[in-house]
């Protein structure tokens, strides 16, 4: 792989050729530099720098309470845990990050677990004594929360490719860095698995973020591959159990974060709109909207994990409509860990522990969730209540709110959508989210089709497509 990735020198001198030019890096470091010392002082309205930088400023000084005065990184705390599977990533992007470095000796790479703590970096020379300086090296702590705005532990927060120029990084220490990270998420839970970073020490990353994206993209194939030879073999495990007569009671199958891979009869009836057959593509998976089932999903395969024998109950009333509707867990297994749950409403084992849908305590610490979007150059932070639908046009999505209309920071309708639906947000079509708390109309257009109105205004009619419909109806209990 580490050949492979070398055959790629001329295209990435290329891309170092085409960089920006110093005195026009250095105005606009200057602009930063100001803009932060404001944000630092505690001044909220500031220019010059991005959303995802701003918002990751935000949370470093009201949310993290990161000093910006801090010189180097801390020791990462913990030992910290992976798989056979994770350990797999971690080399992949090891061999990447080296043949990055083989292609310019004056940057340094680093490998990270998904908790931002670096597993191993590569480099030489100047950049990387200067790397010593400030611990940008293993075992030391590199997430968002530990040492403020930077490539990789910001890669991990925002969920995707993050460049951090200069005076973009929260710590002062850091002004004269350029970095850029990307993450990469399990496929099945969305975790954060690893991030791969690049760093250049008083000059420009000599690299764009779709480059590095590109970089990584083997590694995220490999991830998606194994999530569908594991929703295989639960989908296998699923048509067996079924089979047997002594098991009629099995009711569904579903992955380590929640979503439903296989389903019987029942289960479609009382849900509706679950596919027939084994779904072994996580996109296609069916997901409940409210988050019970995923967490009752990963405390089960964590516990199991932990004890081989476990067997589990849960109360899934939440799911189907009922109170007291107590379904049995039985883990499905393989060398790497579980990588399933069969739910049957049997009758429960009397020595079965009870899990809990108890909501992640991480979610109690986050800022009220903004929403960022920009006009006429300046950045807007939007509360998800203003916001009445975000809308498709190519590569921009704008936001209608109570405003007007307003292009959001974030790029892609897909991101959006993952953004916006633990707010209380549908996909209601391949162009359009809508805030199910603003819909005031829905009507029927012919031949099965619903369009509806977020405004008793004015004649709006936003169109949401079949395959959305039937869930839209269950959303809105209609």
């Amino acid at each position: 792989m580490v050949g492979q990735q070398l055959q790629n020198s001329q295209k990435f001198a290329q891309i170092t050729r085409s960089a920006p030019h110093a005195g026009r890096l250095s105005e606009d470091r200057r602009r930063t530099k100001a803009a932060w010392e404001h944000f630092v002082s505690g001044d909220n309205d500031v220019q010059g720098v991005s959303s995802s930088v701003l918002l990751s400023w935000y949370r470093c000084r009201d949310l993290h309470k990161v000093d910006p005065r801090l010189v180097s990184a801390p020791r990462a705390a913990g030992q910290g845990c992976s798989t056979f599977l994770h350990n797999s990533v971690f080399v992949q992007l090891g061999g990447i990050a080296a043949a990055l470095v083989e292609r310019s000796r004056d940057c340094l790479t680093t490998v990270t677990d998904g908790d931002g703590r670096i597993l191993a970096s590569w480099g030489s020379g100047e950049t990387m004594r200067k790397a010593t300086d400030n611990n940008l090296a293993p075992l030391f702590a590199w997430s968002e929360s530990a040492v403020g705005t930077n490539g990789m532990g910001t890669a991990i927060s925002q969920r995707r490719p993050m460049s951090v120029r200069g005076p973009e990084h929260w710590c002062e220490a850091l002004h004269g860095w350029d970095c850029m990270g990307v993450a990469i998420y399990d496929s099945v839970t969305q975790d954060p698995v690893a991030a791969l970073n690049i760093s250049t020490w008083e000059h420009e990353v000599p690299m764009r973020p779709k480059a590095l994206t590109r970089e990584t993209e083997i590694v995220r194939q490999g991830l998606r591959e194994r999530a569908r030879q594991d929703a295989a073999e639960v989908g296998n495990a699923f048509v067996a159990a079924e089979a047997d007569r002594n098991v009629r009671s099995i009711l569904m199958a579903i992955d380590i974060g929640g979503s439903i891979i296989a389903a019987n009869d029942r289960a479609r009836d009382l849900l509706g709109g679950l596919p027939e057959g084994p779904l072994l593509d996580p996109a296609d998976r069916w997901q409940a909207e409210r988050s019970e089932l995923r967490e009752i999903a990963r405390r089960s395969a964590q516990r199991a994990w932990s004890e081989p024998r476990w067997a589990g109950v849960a109360d899934l009333g939440f799911l189907f409509g009922g109170h007291d509707q107590i379904f049995c867990i039985t883990p499905l297994a393989s060398p790497d860990g579980i990588i399933g749950l069969l739910l049957s409403d049997e009758r429960s084992h009397d020595d079965a522990e009870m899990i809990f849908p108890e909501t992640d305590a991480r979610g109690t610490l986050d800022l009220p969730r903004r929403i960022p979007a920009v006009r006429d150059g300046r950045i807007l932070l939007l509360a998800p209540e203003e916001i009445r639908y975000a809308e498709a046009a190519r590569h921009d999505v704008w936001l209608m709110t109570d405003q007007g209309r307003v292009r959001a920071a974030t790029q892609g309708i897909d991101n959006i959508e993952r953004e916006l639906a633990p707010l209380g947000f549908m996909r209601i079509h391949r162009s359009y989210v809508v805030n199910l708390a603003r819909i005031r109309e829905v009507r029927h257009s012919g031949k099965g089709m619903l369009t509806l109105s977020t405004t008793s205004q004015k004649d709006e009619a936003i169109a949401v497509s079949r395959r959305c419909a039937v869930k839209l109806r269950q959303r809105l209990g209609l």
